[in-house]
């Protein structure tokens, strides 16, 4: 039997009914806890749970990573209205290693956009902030976007008619892999890249996701 490469390019609309089955989220067996297809049809609504950190429950919907050279998009609504909740597009290997492109507010209440990467550290509480202070205009979505090409990782965005422009350094798309572990105990299943919502006050803040892209050998 012949097999078929996969395709280059991979496109996800969020239909009510059941998630894509590319998608898994992480380790809750109540998901309508975590995400609705249902609540607002055509979007993928995440409730902002627990922090990236979490051992529990997390609002986070992603896909593998199967490509040396890929690149990911979505689009994001969400207004947030407290420092405390977050959402964006993430890399996601484990809750201490990842790198995470987060809307949210600033001190003054204003709509930002940061990067947000954890080293294999987060027991010590090493989470860096590798951009901060990225203004967004409030009612409007915004559009994340991120290119893997071997060891490193670039974020992106674009909002309103404008196109994309890069968000933050390059990061080491490295840190995300087995072999980037120094834990005997770290091991998972290889990198993912999806969507994530938290919301550390407890209110389950919405966020709603358009859709999602994937591409392969993306170069």
């Amino acid at each position: 039997m012949t097999q078929q490469a996969p395709a280059e390019e991979e496109r996800y609309t969020f239909a009510p009914g059941a998630l894509p089955a590319d998608f898994q989220w992480l380790r809750s067996p109540e998901p309508e806890r975590l995400f609705s297809l249902d609540a607002r049809p055509g979007y993928l609504r995440l409730f902002g749970r627990e922090s990236v950190g979490s051992w529990f429950e997390q609002a986070l919907v992603a896909r593998r990573q199967d490509s040396w050279h890929c690149g990911a998009e979505t689009e994001l609504e969400f207004e947030p209205d407290d420092i405390q909740q977050f959402a964006g597009l993430i890399a996601y290997y484990n809750r201490f290693k990842f790198h995470y492109l987060a809307v949210s507010l600033n001190d003054e209440g204003d709509k930002m956009l940061s990067v947000m990467s954890c080293h294999d550290e987060w027991p010590s509480g090493q989470l860096d902030i590798a951009e901060a202070g990225v203004a967004l205009e409030p009612g409007l979505s915004v559009r994340l976007g991120l290119d893997i090409r071997e060891r490193e990782l670039q974020f992106r965005f674009a909002q309103g008619s404008t196109g994309w422009q890069p968000v933050g350094p390059v990061l080491d798309a490295g840190l995300l892999s087995d072999e980037g572990s120094g834990r005997a105990h770290g091991y998972f299943t290889g990198n993912f890249l999806g969507m994530a919502a938290h919301d550390i006050s407890g209110r389950a803040t919405p966020a709603d996701f358009a859709a999602f892209r994937y591409r392969r050998n993306a170069r």
